[in-house]
C-alpha cells in the first residue's frame, strides 16, 4: 500500500514552505503523475530509482514549477523526505532557481557545497521526521540573516499582488508599463502573470475539489475558483492536469494512486487565486541582488 504522509509547516517556516512530506511507493506503483504547479519541491530520494522523461532524477533534487503534467517512472520501491516550496520562496532561497520552469535541478548545484552537509545528515537521521527536521533546518540557515532573503520574499510577492489586481497586473502601481512589469515577472517565475495564474487557479481547483465531498466539483466550484463556467474549468483541468477532474478525484480515493501528489496538495490548501499573499511591510521593486 502507499504510504504518503502529509507533515504540517513548523510555524517560523509558514512564510517559505507550503507542507512537508513524507512518500514511500511500493514497487507496485509504477508511476507518480504532477499536475502543471507553481510550487517547487526540495526532495532527498533514499530508496529507488526515478526517471522524468527518460532521464534518471537526481537523489537529491528540486524540481521546478511546471507549466504541464509530468509523469515521473519508478524503478522498485520509491521512499522520499521532501519540502514544498511557497512560489515566493524558491528564487528568494536560491539565486539558480530564478526564472526556472519545467526544469529539475541536482541540489548540490542549486545550493552549492554546502548542500553535502545537508544531505549526509539527512541519510544519517534515524527516521523521517528527523530527516524533515534536517531540510527545515538548511530552510532556516540559508534565510536567517545576514542573507537577503526575505527582502527577495517580498519583492516576489509584490510581483504576485501586483499579477492578480483587478487591473489584470499591469504593474502601473509600481511605475512600470505592463510590458515592463511582464519582462520582470517572466525574467522570476519563467512565465507571464497571466499563464501563473491560470496555473495558481488550477491548483486551488484540484486541492478544493479533493479536499470537499465527493460530486462536489460542477459549477458551483468553478464559479467559486473564478472560471466562467464548467466547461472553462474543464478544459483548464485537463490540459494542465492530463485527465477529467471527476477521474483525477476518483483515481486520488484509491489506495494505490499515481496521483498522490493530490492527495498531499489538499492537504496544504492554498489560498485561492483571488486572495494573493500579501506583504508584510512596503516593498521597493527592484532588481534581486546577486546571492552566493
Amino acid at each position: 500500500m502507499l504510504h504518503q504522509r502529509f507533515v504540517p509547516t513548523p510555524p517560523d517556516l509558514q512564510p517559505w514552505l507550503e507542507a512537508a512530506v513524507v512518500v514511500d511507493c511500493p514497487a507496485e506503483l509504477a508511476q507518480s503523475q504532477f499536475p502543471a504547479t507553481v510550487s517547487s519541491m526540495l526532495v532527498v530520494r533514499l530508496a529507488g530509482q526515478v526517471m522524468c522523461q527518460g532521464v534518471q532524477v537526481p537523489e537529491a533534487a528540486w524540481m521546478s514549477a511546471s507549466t504541464c503534467a509530468t509523469v515521473y517512472a519508478h524503478q522498485g520501491r520509491v521512499h522520499a523526505v521532501g519540502l514544498v516550496l511557497r512560489p515566493e520562496a524558491a528564487a528568494a532561497l536560491f539565486a539558480g532557481a530564478c526564472g526556472t520552469v519545467n526544469a529539475i535541478r541536482p541540489l548540490s548545484e542549486l545550493a552549492g557545497p554546502r548542500w553535502a552537509s545537508v544531505e549526509r545528515g539527512v541519510r544519517a537521521a534515524a527516521d523521517d521526521d528527523a530527516r524533515l527536521d534536517v531540510l527545515c533546518q538548511f530552510i532556516r540557515a540559508t534565510a536567517a540573516p545576514p542573507s537577503d532573503c526575505e527582502v527577495q520574499r517580498l519583492q516576489a510577492l509584490a510581483l504576485l499582488t501586483a499579477a492578480c489586481r483587478a487591473d489584470g497586473g499591469t504593474g502601473q502601481h509600481m511605475g512600470l508599463s505592463q510590458r515592463q512589469f511582464e519582462r520582470r515577472f517572466v525574467a522570476h517565475w519563467g512565465m507571464a502573470p497571466k499563464q501563473f495564474q491560470v496555473i495558481a487557479r488550477l491548483n486551488s481547483t484540484l486541492w478544493h475539489a479533493l479536499a470537499n465531498a465527493p460530486g462536489s466539483q460542477g459549477a458551483e466550484l468553478a464559479v467559486d475558483q473564478g472560471y466562467y463556467d464548467q466547461s472553462h474549468m474543464g478544459r483548464d483541468v485537463r490540459r494542465l492536469a492530463g485527465q477529467p477532474l471527476q477521474a483525477l478525484v476518483q483515481d486520488t480515493r484509491t489506495s494505490l494512486s499515481t496521483h498522490w501528489p493530490l492527495q498531499i496538495g489538499a492537504q496544504t490548501q492554498p489560498k485561492p487565486l483571488h486572495q494573493p499573499p500579501q506583504p508584510t511591510q512596503p516593498t521597493q521593486l527592484v532588481a534581486p541582488a546577486r546571492r552566493r
